[in-house]
């Protein structure tokens, strides 16, 4: 005591998978901090990502038992946009929660609805989304080095759309999540901010933010590992 086996239940901070026992590896781990007190730490693991945890608890020798903190603590900062309008958060933050339980194709088919509804706020509604692209490109809304990260959102959508034997996987999805939080960033985040400062309005959220905890920004996997083949332009 005091490790208790309820601090296992949790959500995991690396993938987001929601109310999950944690597989616990060790517990009531002591280090000495400069001034020889002593820090006691639980080592965890998430059954589905793999990711390990740790969590610092009170003293083995005390009675009472609590979790004082978590490492990583799954901060929303690395999927918060704010300035994004209604519509797009929506789909937006509907990718995040349906990646976060395990169902990457229904992610990548709402973060290709974010990048529609993206560009519509910007007049462009052409009935192919690769036309959209281009148009958001030669418009100047995104810069031409944009262009892969929009065609590979849009190809990954197209594969978690369309029944085949094909399927996106979790790191190909995250993947493209990681490209669609950049993409609304420039379009929506950035002038937002910019429109405040210039207006002298102190720096605040103002219209509608998506705030949805996920997997701490890491290093993913390199875009040739587990891309999605077009099964056709769409």
């Amino acid at each position: 005591m005091p490790w208790h086996e309820k601090h296992s239940f949790r959500d995991c901070p690396w993938c987001g998978l929601t109310n999950t026992k944690l597989t616990v590896s060790t517990f009531n781990t002591g280090f000495a901090d400069k001034h020889r007190r002593m820090r006691y730490w639980a080592t965890l693991g998430c059954p589905s990502c793999g990711g390990a945890v740790l969590i610092e608890h009170s003293d083995p020798n005390v009675s009472q038992e609590m979790a004082l903190a978590i490492v990583p603590s799954g901060s929303d900062d690395a999927v918060t946009v704010h300035h994004l309008p209604e519509d797009v958060a929506r789909y937006y933050s509907d990718a995040i929660r349906v990646l976060r339980v395990g169902v990457p194709d229904a992610a990548a088919v709402q973060l290709r609805r974010t990048l529609e509804a993206a560009a519509a706020h910007f007049e462009i509604r052409e009935r192919v989304l690769m036309k959209s692209i281009e148009k958001l490109i030669k418009e100047g809304h995104v810069t031409q080095s944009f262009a892969p990260v929009l065609h590979h959102i849009r190809a990954v959508g197209n594969v978690g759309a369309h029944a085949s034997d094909e399927h996106v996987d979790h790191d190909t999805a995250q993947r493209a999540l990681r490209f669609t939080t950049q993409l609304l960033r420039n379009l929506f985040e950035v002038p937002g901010e910019l429109e405040q400062l210039t207006a002298g309005v102190p720096t605040q959220v103002s219209g509608h933010d998506a705030t949805v905890q996920a997997r701490p920004a890491v290093a993913g996997p390199s875009l040739d590992r587990g891309r999605a083949t077009e099964p056709g332009q769409a």
